[in-house]
């Protein structure tokens, strides 16, 4: 099953909590789990947030099936800053029903 996944990942601390909204909001690039904010990728080429399955589960930690892609139960949270990272693994636009049932099985999905 090869294709172009992405991750994606979303940061919530206190003050944006406060205000019903996301501090930040990405991409995450396979190379070495470098975290894009969107409001930082202008002119980025597409390709560099595509990824193989295999580099995109290794990103991921327990996940639910949201319909079209898979979010993480639980945020990844900082201690130190109180910031709560969510991500999420999005499979191609054209996946098959089947193989997008396969990918849930893999990722252990709900």
């Amino acid at each position: 099953m090869s294709g172009k996944f992405r991750v994606t990942y979303e940061i919530v601390t206190e003050e944006s909590a406060a205000q019903g909204d996301a501090a930040e909001r990405g991409y995450i690039s396979a190379a070495f789990n470098l975290h894009w904010n969107t409001n930082e990728i202008d002119g980025t080429p597409d390709a560099v947030f595509d990824m193989t399955l295999r580099q995109a589960v290794n990103l991921m930690s327990c996940c639910e099936d949201s319909g079209r892609w898979f979010t993480e139960s639980d945020a990844r949270i900082d201690y130190l800053t109180g910031e709560h990272e969510t991500r999420a693994l999005h499979p191609p636009r054209n996946i098959t029903e089947s193989s997008y049932r396969r990918v849930a099985r893999l990722l252990g999905a709900r």
